[in-house]
């Protein structure tokens, strides 16, 4: 990194301040920010009011998106000792209104694979004789599972909490708003959770013999106008081109720990680049959605599609910011970023606050709605405690609050909110979004991204056991993994021009291009412009079923379903990767001898 760009980074971090972050929080404690609700709408309009203060440009949109709001949930043991049971429904359940849903209790312990949200497509008679029963299991809502146990002749299902908390969830599979191909997606039953002190109550007494009971559910569904904050920071020299930073505005109660902090956060970064915007190369877009958790990611995803085709020729990266600032959070151990950026963001949280970082491969959720757009993406949630820490606690995992088992409950309140954690946590983004706008060439290895394919390509081979030959692709990965070296050794001889060179800008516009086409193919079935699921995401998808081959009889129907979509998926994992070749050929210009 050039001393130009450090003395940038620390002009600006330097600027940070609190003073914003805690009137925000003073006033988000006050609120009940459920998305379609007026009082998110007061929340939006009261961070605008900075923006017009600050003299930023901005607008609000107000998309209609599609909502699913829990409103109560009740739960009576009829027998064989009738008691009421404190429970909640989560979002995109079924709404039985005034009708009651009788019937026996049938415990099913969760096993490792039924706490993601995967669905089994194949998945015939998993849990057993549930026809007519109400399925009682361990964990989170979990969209996949409740799904299954629909298919499969359940009448409901109740969640039971890992804690003393109920927390609030969704259990829709549908990715924001439906369309003509998601809108019959939705489980078909309805689900509840509970604590986990009467779950296991429940539990004994379904040891014990048989346990019956009855339940309602009521949820508000539906079509709402909702405040979309859209904050434009325009860069000095490509200023078309922009980094996408966003996160939630809507909450569950107050949700000061998510995504309280996080709105905080965004708006003091939105001062700062604002103010700083003389330094920006290229420019920064800072959205706050509504219907992150009762529309799944409704907000965010009208976004992509009321603007997908600027996000696909102009977005360089996109980043989300849920969650920072929480007490007791001081590692960036578990973090999420794309393969392609992991140097970047290891090397931006060393020098922002001086620690060793870890990054995943980022889950299906965060409002990450642009994967099947193509975009390069880095963290989600934001530091973390500890994980001594957290077992000295005796804390479960929680999505969110920086570990803290508030979570998604009532409890997620101002104490969970730290101001200097919540400047670390600024400088970690900050740092990393300004190498991302400064830096002449794009900073990001996608040698690593085709590693990382690479290794998912063995490990499915693996898995198929010899039933499926994976030689096509392997010789595609092998032969673009060469080229990209290649193609990266060359780029130092260009990498102090300025930005607005020709040859800079044609060399960034491959790399974004190489980007549109693996983070597609790595994380997205359906393709661009149209959304997956909300279920878990593998690697590779088209490539996934490999692990059904093994399982299943080689004359049976669903053995040649599943050689036909490997056959099918191979095509496009392979296409995709020859498109890529072509695409490093563009850059022939660049050669050992280019212009510094």
């Amino acid at each position: 990194m050039t001393l130009e760009i450090d003395q940038v980074e620390k002009s600006v971090l330097d600027d940070i301040a609190t003073d914003v972050p805690k009137t925000i929080l003073d006033r988000f404690v006050t609120l009940t920010r459920e998305s379609g609700s007026e009082d998110e709408r007061i929340a939006a309009h009261f961070l605008a009011q900075f923006l017009e203060d600050w003299q930023i440009p901005h607008r609000i949109h107000y998309p209609n998106i599609h909502l699913s709001v829990p409103i109560k949930a009740t739960l009576i043991v009829t027998g064989p000792v009738s008691r009421e049971i404190t429970a909640k429904t989560p979002s995109c359940s079924i709404s039985t209104g005034n009708q009651w849903i009788c019937g026996e209790v049938v415990y099913i312990p969760a096993e490792e694979d039924d706490l993601s949200d995967a669905f089994d497509p194949l998945a015939t008679n998993k849990y057993g004789d549930i026809r007519g029963k109400i399925v009682l299991t361990d964990g989170y809502p979990v969209s996949g599972k409740t799904k299954e146990l629909g298919n499969e002749g359940a009448l409901g299902v109740i969640f039971i909490s890992p804690g003393r908390y109920i927390h609030e969830g969704t259990i829709g599979v549908v990715w924001g708003s439906p369309d003509l191909d998601t809108m019959n997606e939705e489980p078909r039953i309805p689900a509840l959770m509970i604590g986990k002190q009467d779950g296991h109550e429940l539990i004994t007494d379904c040891q014990a013999g048989k346990v019956t009971l009855q339940f309602q559910t009521l949820l508000d569904s539906g079509w709402f106008p909702c405040p979309l904050i859209d904050i434009w920071i325009e860069g000095t020299e490509e200023s078309e081109k922009y980094v996408l930073l966003h996160g939630h505005l809507d909450s569950w109660h107050q949700g000061i720990g998510d995504n309280g902090t996080g709105n905080a956060a965004l708006m003091e970064m939105a001062r700062l680049f604002h103010k700083h915007r003389h330094l920006l190369k290229r420019s920064i877009r800072i959205a706050i959605w509504p219907g992150h958790s009762t529309g799944r990611y409704a907000g965010s995803t009208w976004f992509a599609d009321q603007f997908g085709l600027d996000l696909d020729e102009n977005c360089i990266a996109q980043v989300n910011c849920d969650s920072p600032g929480c007490r007791w959070a001081t590692s960036y151990e578990d973090m999420s970023w794309m393969s392609e950026v992991e140097e970047l963001c290891q090397s931006s949280i060393q020098d922002a606050v001086g620690e060793q970082s870890k990054g995943f491969r980022p889950h299906r959720a965060g409002d990450y709605s642009f994967n099947n757009i193509g975009i390069t993406a880095f963290y989600m949630l934001s530091s973390s405690i500890p994980a001594e820490e957290l077992e000295e606690k005796g804390y479960y995992a929680v999505g969110g609050c920086g570990s803290n088992i508030e979570w998604h409950s009532e409890e997620d309140l101002m104490h969970l909110a730290d101001l200097n954690i919540l400047v670390r946590d600024i400088r970690v983004y900050m740092t990393t979004i300004l190498r991302v706008v400064n830096s002449p060439i794009h900073p990001f290895s996608f040698s690593k991204t085709v590693a990382e394919l690479m290794d998912t390509i063995e490990e499915y081979e693996t898995a198929a056991m010899g039933h499926f030959s994976f030689s096509l692709v392997k010789k595609e990965a092998m032969e673009l993994s060469h080229e990209l070296q290649g193609f990266y050794k060359k780029l130092p001889f260009i990498s102090s021009t300025i930005v607005s060179d020709p040859n800079v800008k044609r060399v960034n516009e491959v790399i974004r291009q190489i980007g549109r086409e693996l983070v597609t193919i790595n994380f997205s079935k359906t393709g661009k412009f149209r959304h997956d699921l909300a279920i878990d995401m593998p690697r590779l998808p088209d490539l996934s079923a490999s692990h059904y081959l093994s399982k299943l009889d080689p004359a049976s129907h669903a053995y040649r379903v599943v050689l036909t979509y490997l056959t099918r998926g191979q095509n496009r994992v392979a296409w995709t990767l020859q498109r890529v070749r072509k695409l490093l050929k563009m850059c022939s210009f660049v050669s050992e001898k280019a212009t510094t």
